[in-house]
């Protein structure tokens, strides 16, 4: 996926020349009912947030495994990339709670992604999304980000690293 040309041509075409990949994952999504607000916003689901990852971005993500309403599909706000309301850009916190983000941006424009191994989508994720936690059945998903900077250093997923030269 990194190498692949259609997804580098259609972040330059985004992003400008300048575009590059700066991070991959691999995630599993486990069905559970014993789950705090700090192991969902951990994980990035059931919880509107944003990424910040660089100054500007584009993310693939693509299922590995069936997904359907039950699974976790991923959910995005569309339009939420073009603006953030003025409490959503002058703040550190990137989570927020999904009745505020969707009475600003309007529940009428939260979309669910659902389909089977390899259907995707492509987001900036500047704009609010979220990963629902799955009910009934595992979801496996990869992302590949693409951004104008050097890619970042993590010991875990969300934790920014300095460069070293």
């Amino acid at each position: 996926m990194c190498k692949d040309p259609v997804l580098h041509a259609i972040s330059a075409a985004y992003l400008g020349s300048r575009s590059r990949v700066i991070s991959t994952r691999l995630w599993w999504s486990f069905p559970t009912e014993t789950v705090n607000d700090a192991e969902l916003s951990l994980a990035s689901q059931d919880r509107l947030h944003f990424d910040l990852d660089d100054w500007r971005t584009l993310k693939f993500f693509f299922y590995m495994t069936d997904v359907n309403q039950d699974a976790g599909p991923f959910a995005y706000v569309k339009g939420s990339h073009r603006r953030h309301d003025r409490r959503h850009q002058w703040t550190m916190l990137c989570g927020h709670p999904n009745e505020e983000v969707l009475a600003i941006y309007g529940a009428q424009n939260l979309f669910q992604v659902i389909g089977g191994p390899g259907s995707g989508i492509i987001v900036d994720p500047f704009g609010f999304h979220m990963g629902i936690r799955p009910k009934s059945s595992p979801r496996l998903m990869l992302e590949t980000g693409f951004g104008i900077s050097q890619a970042l250093r993590r010991r875990f997923y969300g934790e920014a690293m300095p460069h070293r030269s």
